[in-house]
């Protein structure tokens, strides 16, 4: 891990998840709004427990949950490497690029 705190963690986690909801409505086929909803889904349930963990916890390294590390970086770094042929508009696509490389280093 690269120190990414809890509290950075959870809100990168929270940003990704936000516009993975444009990359889908964005989507021109069911296979890649399934592939987009797959990766939302990980990272919700992601979310979801770490938001369980006190705030007062919120300063520590972040570590992986609800799945294995190796599965979520996988996930994450499929994810990245169809982005550019799945996502069609630009901005969506650098925020989404953004995210996921701060999470994919962070999982390292």
């Amino acid at each position: 891990m690269n120190n990414l705190s809890i509290a950075a963690a959870v809100e990168n986690i929270f940003d990704l998840i936000k516009i993975l909801d444009d990359a889908y409505w964005e989507a021109n086929s069911c296979d890649e709004k399934d592939y987009v909803y797959n990766l939302s889904s990980i990272l919700t349930a992601e979310y979801i427990e770490l938001n369980k963990l006190s705030v007062q916890d919120h300063h520590f390294d972040y570590e992986v949950i609800s799945i294995s590390q190796e599965t979520l970086k996988q996930a994450l770094s499929q994810f990245q490497l169809r982005a550019p042929n799945q996502i069609r508009r630009q901005t969506t696509l650098v925020k989404v690029n953004d995210l996921l490389n701060l999470l994919i280093v962070a999982l390292n």
